[in-house]
C-alpha cells in the first residue's frame, strides 16, 4: 500500500505510533476522540491516517496477485473495504491534510476491494482537487482489472482527469486569479503527457484509449506539443505494425505549429510518422518562412521610412538654420538691383553721347552748306542757341545722373524700387530732349 523512500511519518506528541495497532473501529473512536478535544492541524490528522492505512491495507501488488488464488478469504476482503472506507470518512476537507499520491494510492486499490460507489466517487473528487501535485510515479498503477489485458490503469487517471476538468469549469467564473488557475491546468497537461509517454512503451495499449487520455487535456493545456509528439514517437516505435489508419487517428492530435524548430526537424525525418503528418510539418515549414520574408520586407519599409523622416527632419533644421540668413539674402537682392540699374544707365548715357556726336556732325555740315550758299544765317543763329540750350540741358541731365547715383548708393536698401522710379523719370527726360533735338536738326536740313 506504501510506496515511500524516505522514513514514516510521525504523529507527534499528540497522537502515539501505538494508536495504528488498534483495530478500525477502536482507531477511529480514538481519532475522532482527539480531534474534539484538542484543535490538531490537519496535517497532523493526516498523517495518523497515512501510517494506519500503510500498515492495514494491501498493496496493490498483493490484490492483483491475489485474483488468480482460489484460497483468497472474502473476510479479508471485507476487512479492508471497512478499513478503507473508514479511513476515507475521516480525511480532514482542508486541502494539504494528505498528498495526492495518497488518494491514487487508496483510489487504485478502491476498485478490486469492492468499496461502495459512494467512497470512490470521493477519493475521485479529492484526488481531482489536488490533481497537478501529483507526478507521473503516482499515477503508474498497474490495471486491477482481470479483462484488460494493459499494464498500466489509464481508466482510473481518466476518471481523475476528467473530474479535475469538472471541477475547473466549475470554479473558472468565479475565480479571481485566473493566472493561478491556468498555471494549474499546464502543470495537469504536462503531468498527462509524462504519463503518456511511459504508458506508449505498453505492448497491449490500444491507439483509442492512448488517443482519448490525450485529447481529454484542453488546449490551454499545452503550450506546446514537444512533450506529446515524444509520447507519440515512442507509441509509433514500440507498434510498428499499426494500420495506417491507427496512425493516422494517432498522428491527428498533434499540431504542428505548437512545436519547437528542433523537434519539427526531428519530425520531418522521422520515418515512423505517415506521409499525411510529414507534409503538413513541410507545408508549415514553408508558410513559416514565407512570413518571415514578408515580415523582413515590410521591416526593411519601415526602415526605410525611418530614414526619410530622420532626412526629412534634417533638411528641416537646415531650413530653419536658412530663415536665418533670409535678410542676408534679400540685402544682396537689394544691392543686385541697384548694380543692374547703374549698368542700365551707363548704357543709356553711351547711346545719349553718339546721338549728340550725330547730332554735332550733322550741325557742322550744315554750317559748311549755309557759308557756301549763305542762306539763313539767322535761321543758324537760332538753331545754334537752339543747340546750346540742348547741350546745357544734357549738361544738366548729367549733374542729375550724378545726383541720383549717389542718392542711390546713399538710400537704404528698402527703398530700391522708389531709386527705380527716379532712373526711370530722368530717363525719359532725357530721351524727350534727344528727340526735340533731332527734330530741329531735321528741321533745319529740310529749310
Amino acid at each position: 500500500m506504501c510506496r515511500s523512500n524516505g522514513p514514516t511519518p510521525t504523529l507527534g506528541p499528540v497522537i502515539p505510533e501505538d494508536v495504528s495497532d488498534l483495530n478500525i473501529d477502536l482507531f477511529r473512536c480514538i481519532l475522532m476522540a482527539i480531534r474534539s478535544t484538542y484543535v490538531l492541524p490537519p496535517q497532523l490528522i493526516g498523517e495518523a491516517l497515512h501510517v494506519y492505512a500503510c500498515k492495514w491495507l494491501p498493496s496493490i501488488t498483493k490484490l492483483k496477485s491475489s485474483f488468480n488464488s482460489a484460497t483468497q478469504a472474502e473476510q479479508s476482503k471485507a476487512v479492508s473495504r471497512k478499513i478503507l472506507e473508514t479511513i476515507v470518512s475521516m480525511i480532514p476537507a482542508d486541502r494539504g491534510s494528505v498528498s495526492a499520491g495518497f488518494l491514487l494510492r487508496l483510489l487504485s486499490i478502491s476498485s478490486p476491494l469492492g468499496v461502495s460507489p459512494v467512497t470512490k466517487t470521493e477519493l475521485v473528487k479529492r484526488a481531482s482537487i489536488q490533481f497537478e501535485e501529483a507526478t507521473a510515479s503516482d499515477l503508474l498503477y498497474p490495471s486491477t482489472s482481470p479483462l484488460d489485458q494493459n499494464f498500466y490503469d489509464t481508466e482510473l487517471v481518466l476518471a481523475v482527469l476528467e473530474s479535475y476538468l469538472k471541477f475547473w469549469k466549475r470554479i473558472s467564473p468565479a475565480v479571481v486569479d485566473n493566472r493561478h488557475l491556468i498555471k494549474s491546468i499546464r502543470s495537469v497537461g504536462k503531468l498527462i503527457d509524462s504519463y503518456l509517454q511511459v504508458v506508449a512503451r505498453d505492448d497491449n495499449m490500444p491507439v483509442s484509449k492512448f488517443v482519448s487520455l490525450a485529447e481529454t487535456v484542453p488546449a490551454i493545456g499545452r503550450l506546446g506539443h514537444d512533450d506529446l509528439y515524444q509520447a507519440i514517437n515512442i507509441y509509433l516505435k514500440v507498434h510498428p505494425d499499426l494500420i495506417k489508419a491507427d496512425k493516422k487517428r494517432l498522428c491527428g492530435i498533434l499540431e504542428c505549429q505548437k512545436l519547437t524548430p528542433e523537434v519539427r526537424a526531428h519530425a520531418v525525418k522521422n520515418e515512423f510518422l505517415p506521409l499525411r503528418t510529414v507534409v503538413q510539418l513541410l507545408y508549415f515549414e514553408q508558410e513559416k518562412d514565407s512570413k518571415e520574408t514578408t515580415s523582413s520586407k515590410l521591416q526593411k519599409s519601415h526602415d526605410l521610412l525611418l530614414g526619410a523622416k530622420k532626412r526629412t527632419a534634417t533638411r528641416d533644421s537646415h531650413g530653419k538654420r536658412s530663415l536665418v540668413n533670409k535678410e542676408e539674402f534679400k540685402r544682396e537682392e537689394v544691392t543686385r538691383r541697384i548694380s543692374h540699374a547703374e549698368s542700365r544707365e551707363k548704357s543709356q548715357h553711351k547711346t545719349k553721347r553718339s546721338d549728340g556726336k550725330l547730332a554735332l556732325d550733322l550741325e557742322k555740315k550744315m554750317v559748311i552748306r549755309g557759308d557756301n550758299e549763305d542762306i539763313g544765317s539767322e535761321k543758324l543763329r537760332g538753331a545754334k542757341e537752339e543747340r546750346m540750350s540742348s547741350s546745357k540741358s544734357n549738361l544738366d541731365a548729367k549733374k542729375n545722373i550724378q545726383r541720383a547715383r549717389k542718392n542711390v548708393k546713399g538710400e537704404d536698401r528698402d527703398n530700391s524700387d522708389y531709386t527705380l522710379e527716379t532712373l526711370r523719370a530722368i530717363f525719359i527726360s532725357l530721351y524727350m530732349n534727344l528727340v526735340a533735338s533731332i527734330l530741329i536738326i531735321s528741321f533745319l536740313h529740310v529749310s
